[in-house]
């Protein structure tokens, strides 16, 4: 793969993802419905779709949700035979099914970059593949593109989606829930009398927030696993709050065992606890 063509290059991902080809020497065209495009080095900036592509070896398409698939069949006609088109998106449902529709002539990659745009180039990126016609092959592409990556192949579109509603549209939504109470009060106050838990919880919710908003609500909104993953968030929240507020504290207390037991099936706790303080003194 020499030529790389990536579509939605001045969004954060896409522009990580041309500097990242740049510094390992491939050649970038790129193109945006946004003017404006950041990058290092030889990047070039194509005036439409088909002119970024029509040369690629290898297109990436990394573009909002909702415009993935129209996007993928557009740049699919444009392609020439035997070359790759990916994407990117959080949430698969569309995309995987504009892949399988594209033509026999090119070959479709379904992946999901499990990092953010802040992430080190030196990194070891970990990467989900959802194959699409032929999984040897597709693997073997994704090693090839992205060296050194951590692949993880997942059996579908919905396994992927039904994951991801869990590990980021769970995770998005109960940490825009936190942020929007903690924006309430004096933050800088709590800074100071914060510890630990208090700093890091709010870290995450405030890495999160950078993401773009369009983002956010995708991964909330879009993968259809998530709604029921948010009801089941609140109906918990429901019920932990009865116990919290009730004069009785053995309902909570047993709650809390009953949570910890079920947890330390899949992970030494006191580990979780030793590694967060590792963390802390690798900041430091």
């Amino acid at each position: 793969m020499k030529e790389i063509a990536i579509i939605g290059a001045a969004g954060k991902m896409g522009s990580w993802f041309a500097n990242y080809f740049i510094r390992r020497g491939l050649s970038v065209s790129t193109y945006d419905v946004k003017e404006k495009i950041k990058g290092i080095g030889s990047i070039r900036v194509a005036s439409s779709i088909a002119t970024c592509v029509k040369d690629a070896d290898f297109v990436l398409v990394s573009v909002p949700v909702q415009m993935t698939p129209k996007v993928i069949k557009e740049c699919a006609r444009k392609m020439k035979a035997g070359a790759v088109i990916s994407e990117i998106s959080s949430v698969k449902n569309g995309a995987f099914r504009a892949l399988r529709q594209t033509p026999s002539n090119v070959i479709p990659i379904c992946i999901h970059p499990m990092f953010g745009p802040g992430a080190s180039m030196k990194m070891q990126p970990k990467i989900l593949l959802i194959p699409v016609r032929n999984e040897e092959a597709e693997l073997k592409i994704v090693m090839e593109v992205f060296e050194n990556a951590l692949v993880k192949v997942l059996p579908g579109a919905n396994a992927h989606d039904k994951s991801i509603a869990i590990v980021l549209g769970l995770t998005y939504f109960a940490n825009i829930v936190f942020a929007k109470v903690v924006s309430a009060v004096d933050i800088s106050m709590l800074k100071q009398v914060s510890g630990t838990t208090f700093d890091f919880q709010l870290l995450i919710a405030e890495s999160i927030l950078t993401s773009e908003p369009d983002l956010v609500a995708a991964i909330v909104q879009e993968n259809p696993y998530a709604k029921k993953y948010i009801q089941q968030y609140l109906k918990e929240t429901s019920a932990v709050a009865k116990m919290a507020s009730a004069q009785d504290s053995k309902k909570l207390r047993a709650e809390l065992k009953k949570v910890r037991s079920k947890l330390e099936k899949w992970q030494d706790l006191q580990q979780s606890y030793k590694k967060l303080y590792e963390i802390i003194d690798h900041i430091n």
